[in-house]
This record gives C-alpha cells, sequence and structure tokens, in this order.
C-alpha cells in the first residue's frame, strides 16, 4: 500500500504533538476532596429577580401632591399615613416623597408662652427683670427648670464677659486721657429783684467741675453771690474748693482739701482752709451714695479789721446724694471744721428738678455757722438760691 507525502506528513505531525498535549492534560487529572470542597460552591443557591414596586397610581400621586402644594404639615402627614395603609406596596416611594416635602418644609415648633417671655426679657438686657422672669418661669414650668437655668447661666456669662469688656475698655481710655481731658461739670446761675418798702437785686452764679481717673478723681467748685438792699450791699459772698481724692479700694479714698473764702459781710477778708485725710463710702448705690470724710486742717484768716489768725484744726465732712425720681435729686454737702478759737460749719442742701436736656431748676440753701465771729456778727448766715443749671 503505497502512502502519499502529505499523509506522511501528517502523521509526523500528530506524532510530534501528542507528547506535548499529553504533559499539558493528564488523561486523568486528580479530583478535589469532596470534604474540602466549598458547601457554598458545591451547592449554589438557585438565584432569582425580585420584582419592582408596583407605580403609585395616579390617583393617589395626585391627592399627595395637593397636599404638599397646601404646605399644611398636618394634611401631609394624613395623606401619607392613609396613602401607606391603602397601597403597602408603594411605602418606598411614599416614604420618598415624604422625604423630600420634609426637608423643605420643617416642621413649625408651637409657640411657648413661658419660652418668648424669657427671651423678651434677656433682649432687654435688663439683669433684675431676667432674674425675676427665670424665677417664675421655672416655678410655672418645673419640667422646663434645667433648660430655663442652662439659659439663664448664659446669659449671666454673657453679661459679665460684656461688662469686663466695658470695664477694659473705660480703663483704657482713662489710662490714655490727657489731664486736661474728661471733665465733667454743671453751671448755674440765678438772679432776684425786688422793689416796693424793700429794694434789692441779687446774682448768684456757680460752676462745678470733675475729673474721674482709674485712681484719682478730682473736684473743683467756685461759687459767688451779691447782692444790694436799699442801696447797701447786703451779700458778697465768693468761694473757691479743690478736692483730689486717691482711691484706695472700692470704699475707702485719700482725700486732699483746699478752700478760699471771702465774705466781708461776716467779717473776714480772706479765710484759708487746707486739709487732709481719709474717706469711706458708708453708701454706694445706684439711688443713694454717702460718704464721710475726715482729717487735721490748718486754717488762716484775714479779718476786715486788720487781724490775722491761724491754728491747726481738725476737719469732718459729708457728702450725700439720693435719686428721688428719674428727674428729682437732692444732694447735701456738709463740711465741719472745728477750732480752738472758732468752729465753722458750711452746709448746702440742694433739690434738683430736670426740665429738658441738659437743662434743671435748683433750689439750694446754704448755712454757715461761726461758733465765735467778729464783735456785731451774727453767728448764723443762710441764704436760698433759685437758680437754672446746666450740666455739660
Amino acid at each position: 500500500m503505497a502512502f502519499s507525502p502529505r499523509f506522511a506528513a501528517m502523521g509526523l505531525f500528530a506524532l510530534a504533538v501528542q507528547p506535548a498535549n499529553a504533559a499539558q492534560e493528564p488523561v486523568n487529572p486528580p479530583q478535589p476532596n469532596p470534604a474540602l470542597a466549598d458547601p457554598v460552591l458545591a451547592n449554589p443557591v438557585p438565584t432569582f429577580q425580585v420584582p419592582l414596586d408596583p407605580p403609585l397610581p395616579d390617583a393617589v400621586r395626585a391627592m399627595i401632591d395637593a397636599a404638599f402644594a397646601s404646605g399644611q404639615n398636618d394634611d401631609v402627614e394624613a395623606v401619607a399615613k392613609v396613602a401607606r395603609m391603602t397601597h403597602p406596596g408603594n411605602v418606598g416611594e411614599i416614604h420618598a416623597l415624604l422625604a423630600h416635602y420634609r426637608a423643605g418644609h420643617p416642621p413649625v415648633v408651637p409657640p411657648n408662652p413661658v419660652r418668648n417671655m424669657l427671651a423678651a426679657a434677656i433682649a432687654t438686657g435688663k439683669d433684675a427683670d431676667v432674674e425675676a422672669v427665670a424665677t417664675l418661669a421655672k416655678k410655672a414650668n418645673p419640667d422646663d427648670a434645667t433648660e430655663i437655668e442652662t439659659r439663664l447661666v448664659a446669659y449671666r456669662a454673657e453679661r459679665q464677659r460684656l461688662k469686663d469688656a466695658a470695664a477694659a475698655a473705660e480703663r483704657a481710655r482713662l489710662a490714655s486721657a490727657k489731664f486736661w481731658q474728661n471733665w465733667k461739670g454743671e453751671g448755674q446761675i440765678g438772679a432776684a429783684q425786688s422793689s416796693g418798702n424793700t429794694k434789692s437785686a441779687g446774682l448768684s452764679a456757680g460752676l462745678a467741675l470733675s475729673r474721674q481717673g482709674i485712681d484719682w478723681t478730682h473736684k473743683v467748685r467756685a461759687q459767688t453771690d451779691y447782692q444790694r438792699t436799699n442801696g447797701r450791699t447786703s451779700v458778697e459772698r465768693y468761694l473757691v474748693e479743690l478736692e483730689p481724692q486717691y482711691r484706695i479700694n472700692d470704699r475707702a479714698f485719700g482725700f486732699g482739701f483746699g478752700r478760699w473764702e471771702h465774705d466781708r459781710i461776716l467779717g473776714y477778708d480772706t479765710r484759708w482752709n487746707v486739709s487732709g485725710g481719709l474717706g469711706y463710702k458708708v453708701i454706694d448705690g445706684k439711688t443713694m451714695s454717702l460718704s464721710l470724710k475726715g482729717g487735721p486742717a490748718w486754717r488762716q484768716t484775714d479779718f476786715i479789721s486788720g487781724a490775722r489768725d491761724s491754728e491747726l484744726t481738725a476737719l469732718g465732712g459729708l457728702d450725700f446724694g439720693w435719686q428721688l425720681s428719674p428727674t428729682l435729686r437732692l444732694t447735701q454737702v456738709a463740711s465741719t471744721i472745728v477750732g480752738e478759737a472758732n468752729s465753722s460749719t458750711n452746709s448746702l442742701t440742694a433739690l434738683n428738678a430736670k426740665l429738658t436736656g441738659a437743662l434743671s431748676a435748683r433750689i439750694a440753701y446754704s448755712a454757715q455757722i461761726d461758733t465765735s465771729p467778729p464783735p456785731g456778727i451774727e453767728s448764723v448766715d443762710t441764704q436760698t438760691r433759685f437758680t437754672l443749671v446746666y450740666g455739660f
């Protein structure tokens, strides 16, 4: 039997390829151990497709959209509840629609009269009102006492922070001020004239200045009174006072005091009083204040007769103020100088009534008492003044 060359080549190719295939794929490959096989792979779970929720009926969707359009949260919640009950297969879509609506329409917080009242009190910034309202709110709503106290503590902390900041700013302003800056004061003037059996004309004028610093307070006062009665000078008094005070603490202070007086009617041409000592604020409130002071003093008097008297004395004084109402204030300033030969007391009581803006009306009663006046001079001299006062 003859073989063609083509068949012979094919046979040789088959013989050459067979060993290679045999090396890559053995005739009997090893089988995996059934005990080590993955149970999931060995027993795969049959899979199937979960059917999608049916679409929300148009009528229900229209009803939900109408509730959304009304903007009434109660209506929306009621419609959504009914839709979930009647179409449980569309709960997911209903929840999605409801979540989208709630995102743009947060629930309205019902009004809370107690909370609103406390917020209104806090807005005023008046500590007494806030404390009173908070106390009543906690009694009326004991369940909310913790929340009310938390807001009250926060308010107190903020108020203290603002006060500390204001005090620091004021202290910095005072520290940087020059001596001629930050002066405040008032000027007063009054006149009187009468005719008939007694003809008199008089003028009263005064100026008071004060400057408040960090540790120092300076006070300056000048007063003049002049009157002629029936052609004769009946009142001629001039006075200038200077009083620096140094703050020791919130209550105590040291002071210096100097006074120059001229009163020929009382028998002296010039009187000097110089003193220094300690003072104490007995009352230091918003509507009432009282301070006392005292210390050694030196006095020199030049009488119109030409005589001169100098002696070491002691000074005691008080300064009282009482704000009777927003427009009415009572003040009392008095000092006594006790000497071996003569003791003198000066007292000024004034009642101020605010008229408008910086303008006030004042009625003042002054008294000067000398225990040993010159011969022919009364020991008590008083004067009543009606003046207009302008504050600046």
